[in-house]
């Protein structure tokens, strides 16, 4: 009898460990494709002392040029997009799988900036791109600013990234580079807020994502795959599970603006979620004026 019960526990457990592996068939998305099987991407470990950790806290600092004015918002056109023919458009997009030291690897974050870059570059985007070993936090900084130098009224810019997200202790939601500084939403947020246009799309495959929501001011569409918990990655496409949604939207599916495209994502990924029995907060932020026509 013991042998017995001791076979049911393995079984259950096995169920447990890989039960969300198997194969899903997405049928209430609007997307039914076959995902295959999707993998959490791993908690960012970070086992330095609390002192070393701070100094690799990149805090908001950075201050507007003195005359800097940020320009007003367009007028409310109805649903359609104010500024649907930007002059400039410029996009800065991150992908990190190879993270200093093995610990913190992932798998799919630079082919999900490979395929942002096929994306934007279809849509006459200037792009600036920084991938694995090559993102560090001065990367990250130098192209933010890239984006801020970049950018006058009537132009366009966004900013994608793929990687971990992690809390850092008293500041909140943040992207680690691949040299592993935390960079705080408000540190990453000041740049695309001081950025002096109105049209800003922004994306986050990555964890615990939620605080950058809150930075997300007028002129803006912010869409993260994670607020509170983990983000997934899809290994039979090479992707990041939202990552593949988002990009199905907006080159199959016909999403042409940033909304609907994070909607899309969100949806996605709650259907798979749902067949799996797993728990997933994607979701996105939309103070620009009409429809942002990406």
């Amino acid at each position: 009898m013991r042998k017995v019960l001791l076979f049911a526990a393995a079984l259950l457990t096995l169920v447990l460990l890989f039960g969300c592996s198997e194969t899903p068939q997405i049928t209430n998305s609007s997307d039914s494709s076959n995902l295959g099987p999707l993998v959490q991407r791993p908690e960012f470990i970070d086992l330095r002392p609390q002192s070393t950790i701070s100094t690799f806290t990149m805090k908001p600092t950075f201050q507007p040029p003195t005359a800097y004015k940020p320009p007003k918002p367009p007028p409310d056109t109805g649903g359609a997009d104010p500024n649907p023919n930007p002059a400039h458009k410029y996009v800065y997009i991150v992908g990190i799988s190879d993270y200093e030291g093995t610990a913190n690897d992932l798998q799919y974050c630079d082919d999900d900036a490979q395929d942002m870059r096929s994306y934007y570059q279809s849509q006459g985007f200037t792009i600036r791109m920084d991938v694995d070993r090559n993102a560090t936090a001065d990367a990250v900084q130098a192209g933010l600013e890239w984006l801020v130098a970049s950018a006058v009224p009537g132009d366009e810019i966004a900013f994608a990234y793929s990687g971990h997200g992690a809390k850092a202790p008293t500041y909140g939601s943040s992207l680690i580079s691949t040299d592993l500084y935390y960079l705080t939403h408000g540190w990453v947020m000041q740049f695309i807020n001081g950025a002096n246009c109105t049209k800003k799309n922004v994306t986050f495959d990555a964890c615990e994502a939620g605080d950058f929501l809150a930075d997300c001011q007028t002129g803006m569409v912010l869409a993260t795959a994670s607020t509170s918990g983990f983000s997934y990655d899809a290994p039979d496409l090479q992707n990041g599970a939202w990552t593949y949604y988002w990009i199905y939207g907006v080159t199959s599916a016909g999403k042409i603006y940033a909304e609907d495209a994070a909607t899309y994502a969100e949806t996605g990924m709650k259907a798979w979620a749902r067949i799996n029995h797993l728990r997933v907060s994607p979701s996105h932020t939309d103070m620009y004026t009409g429809s942002l026509d990406m």
